[in-house]
């Protein structure tokens, strides 16, 4: 059964329906309100996912970091170069928060063990331990980076210089 209205009605019918801000607020409206934090997390997994599916299907491997492992027994030439590398930076070392210290002192042994690796090949690459070192030494705040780059050059010549003299070289 259909019922027909005249043209007055359905307009006061419609215009009944509309919901119209009262004492100057506006209505929000279904695009203004925001989305629940369940729903975004819900969003950033999905597109997390379909990255990795497409990595998947491009063939594209995971990269995963692993820390370089620092070894528990130590050869005589890690400990040398553990010593150059520490001389002159006690002062900027005490300065530093009790975390920073820990921080600086893993890397300053993760370096130290990349630079005896680099040491141990038939070709010793100097800009590789140079950049270690300032890598390192960039981490002590407020210091020039002029002076840490001086420092790491000096303390790049003492490990060369040292490397020679475990080998014969002269």
């Amino acid at each position: 059964m259909v019922v027909n209205l005249p043209e007055k009605d359905l307009d006061d019918v419609t215009r009944s329906e509309q919901k119209l801000p009262t004492e100057g607020r506006p209505i929000l409206e279904l695009e203004q309100v925001p989305e629940s934090l369940e729903t975004k997390k819900n969003q950033i997994e999905k597109a997390v996912q379909a990255e990795a599916d497409t990595k998947r299907k491009l063939g594209i491997p995971k990269i995963r970091r692993t820390p370089t492992p620092v070894p528990s027994v130590r050869d005589p030439i890690a400990i040398k170069v553990e010593k150059i590398m520490e001389e002159g930076l006690n002062e900027a070392y005490q300065r530093l928060s009790p975390v920073a210290q820990q921080e600086f002192k893993l890397k300053g042994e993760e370096t130290a063990f990349k630079i005896t690796e680099l040491l141990k090949s038939a070709h010793v690459q100097v800009k590789k331990i140079f950049r270690l070192l300032l890598e390192w030494l960039k981490m002590l705040p407020g210091v020039n980076r002029f002076f840490l780059e001086q420092e790491a050059k000096i303390k790049t010549d003492k490990i060369i210089m040292l490397n020679n003299k475990e080998h014969g070289k002269q």
